[in-house]
């Protein structure tokens, strides 16, 4: 009989085959129930052991199973009569009705069998749904449990309708609004760890039966890499395009999401959604950042395991960041048994076995750097190390041992807490790094080059001892003049000294010696199978043998082997000196060649800290090469200049970077400012029996560089306090920096205690070089840095300053600011020798435009232009325009147009103004406008001088008029009053003045002049001459006087303005006496 089955619930398991007979269709309906069993019961005991069900539950499941299993062995046996088909029938569905309930209550190993079960093998065959994803869902997730939930009313198409599954959604949202297949995330309603990791519900949506089963189940934890399906493939492709590319991090933190993402989170969410995703863990790691270390620890620890594990997962996605490395490892960390902080609890094992694959090695990498960083900033534990051991292996004297050790017994022979001073001294001195010196490797080329060329001339003189005279040390020049005749000429004579000294060799006088050596030659020939007949002796006399020794010699000198042979029989050092000495050369050459390059990279290296000071910059170079060259002994740099030119910058960003070791590291680099200072023991500290005392700051800085010869920045020397302390601290610094004495430094704390800072080398930056001690400067190399010009204040905007800002704002390519901008603000706005105000100017006006762009709502067009007037009218209308001294409008008696200039790298023009006043005296003198000393002085030597001028008559009629008018004093006037004023170089102006004033000759009001002046009328040279000329053009001044002892300043100006327009019709008048002055100057 053969008939299909027809089932009960019209849904088959397993459809039987047209040639299947009903007996053989129930037995495999019988053995796939008993397979569903036994796969059933492995994994119900996997959901115990992951805390999915509890005990209780897996026994009553076990039990449940164990029946079934026994009904269908009986149905087995039943089967065997024909008659209990039917029966056997009715037992199979309610078999089957039994395997449902268990599958609804405690889950199966594979979904499909699941679905067989519930909806029949018909249901998956007919779906029309994403067969990429059902594999996945089928491979890949294992139920747990499921429900089935009957519709209410008929479905309809919610395909285009995107439910949110970052909330929670409840069931019947889930019938009513999914489609099959649509996962989503069991995290928000599972209470167990696992569930909350792997689980996901799926929607399983009938038509046919109006019912859906919502199937609850563990996703595999599997590379998705390792994955190969067109569903997985296209949505990684499509995220990976939305990858951001604001900056690096933004871009690696991506990358490392895309990577960690899970089989579950692809199954569960779209595109949108894993972008989505991201935004909020980036969110979240913003906010973790703007919290308290302590407020992060209390969140964690009071969050479920769960939590935690966002939390890291988060951090770790950062972790290129050093912050969120060091962050991810503390919480971790947390969760550690406090008695036993060496071995994993349960919750860290928990939780990093839940870790996607790649976050876990991401949190190895962490673990590691972290360690490495701590370890680094600890470096070694040094109680680990006897303090005996540690001082025995101190790189000093044995003086400084001696102590250490008496220190040591004292810290022994009291308590702890008496003791600790004592211990704090010694594991100071313990940290002092004696005989530790960095090593630029190219500073040592030289000595290397020296030793190499003594090694070529030992292995030449082997040859030819009167080639080159030995001695201990060759220069340079010697060396590379040596080389290239070496090279060139040497070389090619070498081997003919070889032959030569062979020839000297073999062919002795002495008849027995010429025997043995021509048995040693017959050896060769027959060791070497030469095609020659031997030599011979016997019989011979001494002449014949030599000459045929010689011949032989002659013949075989381009066999290498057979050159070596007779060189080894007579112990000659081996032929191969050529080869030798040629390589030699080679690496002499090398070394040269880096020396060269390092050489040319200084000055680029110099030119990318800072913009101009060409002098500066040869002295740095200058220095250089005799470290190379000479003796790497420290030294004492003077940066001398006006404030914001760069002095700082060039010594932190351009001498230290040029001093690099073999790891491209820079020589330590430390700052002192020492403006103000008045406590010498602030440098080297306080006497070790004070309470309170500790070392001083130049033993700090030997400490925390870990070398005894840093770079010492010492900023701010002219603002030293002038009291008795201040002289204290220049008397430290003026032993500190003196050759004859700085290897014994000692600090007050270390008494004793030689220090040898010979070799640390020292930059002091002042402004005003009259206000240091001349001892001190006596032992500083001074290194002048003048002020920046126009031009140079323009490259400087271009290349450092507007870039810096135009970063910090935001606003890189969006505003255009020209040229002439640039000097607008410079001119009217700022008064300076450097750029500082000048860089706060421009970050107000950036700064203000970016405000505006945040403000506004309307599109802005690119790039934003900004006009002379926006700087003047809008961003900078609170800020007063310069008021430049100009020249006076027409020529007039008694006013004269001095010249000024200061340590500031400052210029201009200063009136001079004299007239008659009323006195009692005959030409006293009146002064004001708070003029100095000095100029006080200049201004008495002006008036004899100029009263000298005069002729007598013109000098009786004044007298005659002073006494009706009784104006015979003399006022001088210099504004603004309230501006100090001193110095010599205004006496050649005020005689003209005078002199004017004397004669009632007008002065030309478009001319300036400087210039010392004495009794004789002899104009002799002044400072800042520079300075004068530029201030003085900006005022208006056509034409300038000045000393003939100051042409040498005035070409050099002329040299380095040459090239600019400002020079054009401005005449320049050389004097040496007042005649040529009042010739020049005065109107007829």
């Amino acid at each position: 009989m053969k008939n299909t089955i027809i089932s009960t619930n019209n849904n088959d398991i397993i459809p039987p085959s047209p040639s299947m007979t009903i007996k053989s269709h129930l037995q495999e309906s019988i053995d796939y129930f008993n397979n569903l069993i036994q796969k059933t019961l492995l994994s119900v005991q996997k959901y115990k052991l992951l805390d999915i069900i509890g005990a209780n539950e897996l026994n009553t499941a076990t039990q449940q199973l164990e029946h079934i299993y026994m009904m269908l062995s009986n149905n087995s046996i039943l089967l065997k009569n024909k008659q209990n088909i039917n029966k056997v029938k009715s037992n199979l569905d309610t078999i089957r009705n039994d395997i449902n309930n268990i599958f609804n209550n405690y889950g199966t190993e594979n979904m499909r069998d699941l679905l067989n079960i519930v909806y029949g093998d018909e249901y998956i065959t007919a779906m029309d749904w994403d067969c990429n994803k059902y594999n996945l869902i089928e491979t890949y997730v294992h139920p747990i449990n499921f429900k089935v939930i009957p519709w209410k009313n008929d479905r309809k198409n919610y395909s285009d309708k995107i439910l949110e599954k970052n909330k929670i959604i409840e069931d019947f949202i889930i019938v009513e609004k999914s489609n099959n297949l649509d996962c989503f995330d069991l995290s928000r309603t599972s209470n167990t760890f696992q569930s909350k990791v792997y689980g996901i519900k799926i929607a399983f949506h009938n038509e046919k039966e109006k019912k859906t089963i919502i199937v609850a189940g563990l996703v595999d934890e599997i590379l998705t890499s390792c994955i190969n399906n067109d569903y997985l493939n296209k949505l990684t492709e499509e995220i990976i395009k939305k990858s951001p590319s604001v900056n690096y991090y933004e871009e690696r933190s991506f990358e490392k999401y895309i990577q960690s993402l899970t089989l579950k989170e692809f199954i569960i969410y779209s595109l949108d959604e894993v972008l989505n995703k991201y935004e909020g863990y980036m969110n979240q790691v913003k906010l973790i950042k703007q919290k308290t270390i302590s407020q992060v620890v209390k969140e964690f620890i009071n969050d479920d395991l769960f939590g935690q594990r966002k939390t890291l997962i988060q951090l770790l996605l950062k972790s290129d960041e050093h912050e969120y490395q060091y962050l991810s490892y503390l919480l971790y960390d947390l969760l550690s048994n406090d008695n036993n902080g060496t071995i994993d609890t349960t919750e860290q094992t928990l939780l990093f076995d839940s870790l996607p694959w790649k976050i876990k090695s991401f949190f190895k990498d962490a673990m590691k750097q972290t360690i490495s960083y701590t370890s680094n900033l600890s470096n070694f534990d040094n109680s680990k190390i006897p303090l005996e051991q540690q001082i025995c292996l101190m790189k000093s004297s044995d003086n400084i041992k001696e102590k250490a050790m008496s220190k040591l017994k004292e810290v022994k022979s009291k308590s702890d807490d008496n003791g600790s001073k004592a211990r704090t001294y010694l594991e100071g001195l313990l940290k002092i790094p004696f005989g530790i010196y960095k090593e630029e490797p190219i500073l040592n080329n030289v000595t290397q080059i020296r030793e190499i060329f003594k090694l070529i001339i030992n292995e030449i003189n082997k040859i030819d001892n009167n080639f080159i005279e030995q001695k201990d040390i060759y220069t340079n020049i010697e060396i590379k003049n040596f080389c290239e005749i070496i090279k060139n000429k040497y070389i090619n004579n070498i081997g003919e000294s070889v032959i030569n000294k062979l020839i000297t060799t073999y062919t002795s006088d002495k008849r027995n010696e010429l025997i043995v050596n021509i048995c040693n030659i017959n050896n060769i020939i027959k060791k070497n199978k030469l095609k020659r007949h031997k030599l011979n002796h016997s019989g011979k006399k001494i002449e014949y043998m030599k000459s045929q020794i010689i011949e032989f010699i002659n013949d075989i000198k381009t066999n290498d082997i057979i050159v070596n042979d007779l060189l080894n029989n007579k112990n000659i050092q081996n032929g191969n000196i050529i080869e030798c000495v040629h390589q030699a050369i080679e690496l002499i050459e090398s070394k040269w060649k880096d020396i060269n390059t390092y050489m040319n990279n200084v000055r680029d290296i110099l030119n990318n800290a800072v913009h101009g000071h060409e002098k500066a910059k040869s002295q740095i170079e200058r220095i250089l090469a005799q470290w190379i060259n000479g003796e790497q002994t420290g030294y004492s740099f003077g940066f001398e200049g006006p404030p914001g030119v760069g002095k700082t910058s060039f010594a932190k960003k351009g001498l230290a970077r040029c001093l690099k070791d073999e790891e491209d590291i820079c020589r330590p680099f430390s700052f002192i400012a020492i403006g103000g200072q008045d406590n010498g023991s602030t440098l080297n500290g306080h006497n070790y029996t004070y309470v309170g005392s500790e070392w001083g700051k130049f033993v700090d800085i030997l400490i925390k560089n870990k070398c005894m010869n840093p770079i010492i920045f010492i900023d701010e020397l002219d603002k030293v306090s002038k009291t008795e302390h201040g002289k204290e601290i220049i008397g430290i610094l003026t032993h500190l920096i003196d050759p004859t004495q700085n290897d014994v430094f000692q600090d007050k704390y270390f008494n004793g205690i030689d220090l040898d800072m010979s070799k640390a080398l020292f930059v002091f930056s002042y402004n005003d070089v009259s206000a240091i001690d001349k001892i001190l400067l006596d032992r500083i190399h001074r290194i002048k840095f003048e002020h920046l010009s126009l031009e140079d204040k323009l490259v400087i905007t271009r290349k450092h300053i507007l870039p810096e800002i135009y970063k910090n704002m935001g606003l890189d390519n969006c505003i255009e600011i020209s040229d002439d901008n640039i000097i607008f603000i410079i001119e009217n706005y700022t008064n300076e020798p450097g750029i500082r105000k000048f860089k706060e100017l421009l970050f107000e006006i950036i700064g203000e435009i970016n405000l505006s762009c945040l403000k506004s709502y309307e599109t802005t067009e690119l790039p934003i232009k900004i006009t002379n007037s926006d700087i003047k009218y809008k961003y900078l209308k609170n800020y007063h325009e310069n008021l430049i001294k100009k020249i006076p409008l027409k020529p007039q008696v008694g006013v004269i147009n001095g010249l000024w200039a200061n340590s500031m790298g400052q210029g201009g023009i200063i009136p001079i103004e004299v007239k008659f006043s009323p006195n009692t005296s005959l030409f006293d003198l009146k002064l004001t406008g708070l003029q100095g000393d000095v100029m006080k002085e200049s201004m008495t030597v002006a008036k004899t001088l100029a009263s000298s001028l005069v002729e007598t008559d013109k000098l009786s009629q004044l007298i005659k008029s002073f006494e009706i008018t009784k104006m015979q004093g003399i006022h001088i006037h210099c504004p603004e009053g309230s501006v100090p004023k001193d110095g010599p170089s205004a006496g050649t102006a005020i005689t003209t003045a005078i002199y004017s004033l004397l004669t009632g000759r007008k002065i030309n009001n478009t001319i300036a002049i400087t210039g010392e002046i004495n009794l004789q009328g002899n104009i002799s040279a002044i400072g800042g001459l520079d300075l004068k000329i530029l201030g003085g053009l900006k005022g208006g001044v056509k034409e300038f006087i000045f000393p003939k002892e100051n042409e040498k300043d005035y070409k050099d100006f002329v040299e380095k303005y040459t090239d600019k327009n400002m020079l054009e019709n401005i005449k320049f008048h050389i004097v040496e006496h007042i005649s040529q002055v009042l010739n020049i100057i005065l109107e007829d």
